[in-house]
């Protein structure tokens, strides 16, 4: 896990709360009683690094286009932050809540689907259900546990080409997270240079807007969001911030051009 505090973001004037890398497997069994659910059919994970957040997102964006809840659908996505003092939040994690079949499930990226033992008539009482969701993380100490709730988006008419240009994995992992996400909102993707021991090297990220707040994922740093702004996801300066929130040392932050080469699938 990286080291993620609250942050001046002067740019936007908002405070950063940052997941950092997502947490791994405790090694625990989830309870032999609890039920594990199949995937459901015509859901492809993001299999994408430090994607704890993204994935849970790309979840709830399939429960809702497939309705997979009915007409009383209901699906959060749930994250945690891990505290390691009074004033440093380091790491976290998130996670999909969501009923089906009348009962509450949840889609980790470490344990897969999992029934929880809250009613669904506890589903917004995060003292009924985040307990046997935190408790899989022992190692953590969980803070600032919350649902993020999507407002709603829909997809740009003409978005941008995010399926070639591929050239590293980096890059594959960031644009595998535009293609999905931005089937339901704007979506942009950014590259840039950063100092990686004693050399520069590349990244890039995603930029996208989930429950108002402004969000970038990074393969390698994970998923930071933007408690509250106006700002557009398809302003450069908005973009350099964001970047600069978890990257300190970057340069050259522009926006991804596709190249020829590569096709994603």
């Amino acid at each position: 896990m990286r080291l993620t505090t609250f942050l001046s973001f002067s740019l936007l004037g908002v405070a950063l709360l940052g997941l950092g890398g997502c947490a791994s497997s405790s090694g625990k069994k989830w309870a032999p009683a609890q039920s594990i659910a199949r995937i459901p059919r015509g859901y492809h994970p993001l299999d994408v690094r430090n994607a704890c957040f993204v994935e849970s997102v790309h979840f709830c964006d399939f429960y809702q286009a497939r309705q997979l809840g009915g007409p009383d659908g209901w699906a959060k996505v749930l994250q945690w932050g891990n505290r390691k003092d009074d004033y440093t939040i380091k790491g976290g994690h998130a996670v999909a809540v969501y009923q089906a079949k009348n009962r509450l499930w949840v889609h980790d990226i470490n344990y897969g689907f999992l029934s929880l033992a809250a009613p669904v008539t506890s589903r917004n009482d995060l003292t009924e259900v985040a307990p046997q969701i935190v408790a899989k993380y022992p190692e953590m100490k969980a803070a600032l546990v919350r649902y993020e709730d999507e407002l709603p988006q829909s997809p740009e008419k003409n978005p941008p080409d995010y399926t070639k240009g591929a050239t590293t994995q980096e890059l594959h992992d960031a644009l595998r997270v535009a293609i999905e996400l931005g089937r339901f909102r704007p979506v942009r993707v950014v590259e840039f240079i950063a100092p990686q021991e004693a050399y520069l090297r590349p990244y890039a990220a995603t930029l996208f807007r989930y429950g108002g707040k402004l969000c970038i994922y990074s393969p390698s740093n994970g998923t930071r969001v933007v408690a509250a702004s106006l700002a557009g996801i398809e302003d450069l300066n908005t973009a350099r911030a964001l970047v600069m929130a978890s990257f300190p040392d970057a340069q050259d932050v522009k926006w991804f051009q596709p190249a020829q080469a590569v096709v994603l699938r």
